[in-house]
């Protein structure tokens, strides 16, 4: 049966953690008999307290071989039988030293015994001792332990970098509302100015419309009172609608002469025109100038001459002069694209506007509009300032230029009208760069 002692003897046999890779356990020995265990026992009872708790006697490592199942010598392994007996001897007569020499003489031998490796082809019988050699293993506990301690750690510092960076954000959204709460407070403050404005304007409103009515008031009565007064109203009334009606009768002659020199000299059917657009060079990082390649033509469709006659002949006459030609885009504003006689190369503007007098379109005679043709979306009106500036609807208009003459819809090149509505504005009015007309055409 295998008996473990304890004890310093323990200590010195196994020897220090860091001396090596090998541990020695000694067993009892089977060869000795039961006499031999009494007298020892009987020996061990004339020693002292300090002496009887003391251990068996240090065994030499130099007899103790690494394997025990590795071969040796049979006169090696007597040899190594007296030394043991050698050494128990000796231990027997030193056991009654004093239990400090004998301590000393114990960590003597100990480290005797560590300086010392043992020769692994001794052999030492199984009768007597019995050895057992292991390497030492990493304990899995303390790794576990160490592995959770770093977990623990990564975690806590995960942990505070994300409560102080939720503290920030914390301390950013209440700065934030904080600037949230002084402007709505001075909003309110401005609404508040803003509706005691509006009461003052509305009390202004109303008292001019009451002075208004009592001066409408004060003059029908003071007209009733003089009778001479009220017929030279009626002298006036009748003298504007004399001239309401002849002025209707010279629209009517104007539309039909327009209307008669357009069939004769562009025909009575369906007629388009194109218009051809010059953009503005691209200009890259590196100042390389490149050509415009992009959509540039637009085609339109003249209304008919039985509603717009006279805006329809003189938009065509001035395109068969080669008015139109050199002129271009300057405005984008009011859902409106407007074109003017303002040269896109840089030239001289009065001198095209010269042009357009010397010929006598410089102006259509009267604003023709017909409620069949409308300013619906991509259709074509002269300026209410009167020609030869003209614009294209970018947006349903019909309600905004009521009485403006409408005269052409847009039935092809949608996407350079689209384009040009994208070119880039100075305070969203006017163009940074103006957008040329090359060469209208009729077709």
């Amino acid at each position: 049966m295998i008996k473990r002692r304890s004890g310093s003897v323990d200590s010195c046999m196994l020897g220090d953690s860091n001396s090596g890779d090998e541990y020695f356990v000694p067993l009892v020995d089977e060869s000795r008999g039961y006499n031999d265990y009494q007298d020892d026992h009987s020996q061990s009872s004339y020693m002292s307290g300090d002496e009887r708790m003391s251990p068996i006697p240090p065994i030499d490592r130099h007899a103790i071989p690494a394997n025990p199942q590795s071969p040796g010598d049979e006169n090696d392994i007597r040899h190594q039988l007296q030394q043991q007996q050698q050494q128990f001897q000796q231990y027997q007569a030193n056991s009654s030293f004093p239990s400090q020499s004998r301590r000393q003489q114990q960590r003597r031998d100990c480290n005797e015994s560590r300086s010392i490796s043992p020769d692994p082809t001794n052999v030492l019988p199984l009768r007597s001792r019995l050895v057992f050699t292991a390497h030492k293993r990493k304990s899995t506990f303390s790794f576990a332990v160490s592995a959770f301690c770093l977990l623990g750690f990564l975690l806590y510092g995960n942990a505070r970098s994300s409560l102080r960076l939720t503290a920030r954000e914390v301390d950013d959204l209440v700065v934030f509302s904080e600037k949230l709460h002084r402007k709505l407070r001075q909003a309110d403050r401005e609404m508040r100015l803003l509706e005691r404005e509006l009461t003052d304007l509305d009390a202004v409103e109303a008292r001019r419309v009451d002075l208004a009515i009592e001066k409408r008031v004060l003059s029908q009565s003071s007209a009733f009172a003089n009778p001479e007064l009220v017929e030279e109203m009626k002298r006036q009334k009748l003298k504007l609608k004399e001239a309401q009606s002849q002025a209707d009768k010279l629209k009517s002659q104007v539309r039909e002469i327009s209307k008669q020199d357009a069939i004769d000299k562009y025909g009575d059917g369906v007629i388009r025109i194109e218009m051809t657009l010059l953009f503005p060079p691209k200009i890259l990082e590196d100042g390389t100038v490149v050509a415009d390649t992009g959509p540039h033509k637009i085609v339109m469709e003249m209304a008919s001459l039985d509603l717009m006659p006279h805006s329809v002949y003189t938009f065509l006459e001035m395109i068969s002069e080669g008015l139109l030609d050199g002129c271009s885009f300057i405005i984008n504003a009011l859902h409106v694209l407007k074109a003017a006689p303002l040269p896109y190369d840089g030239s001289s503007a009065s001198v095209k506007a010269k042009q357009f007098s010397d010929a006598g379109l410089e102006s259509v005679a009267f604003r023709e509009y017909s409620p069949s043709f409308p300013h619906e979306k991509n259709t074509i009106g002269f300026a209410a300032d009167g020609s030869p500036s003209f614009y294209i609807n970018s947006d349903d208009n019909t309600k905004i230029h009521v009485g403006d003459p409408c005269f052409a819809k847009i039935v092809s090149g949608f996407d350079a009208v689209q384009r040009l509505d994208q070119m880039p504005t100075r305070h969203e009015i006017w163009f940074e760069s103006r957008v040329g007309i090359k060469k209208v055409v009729i077709l």
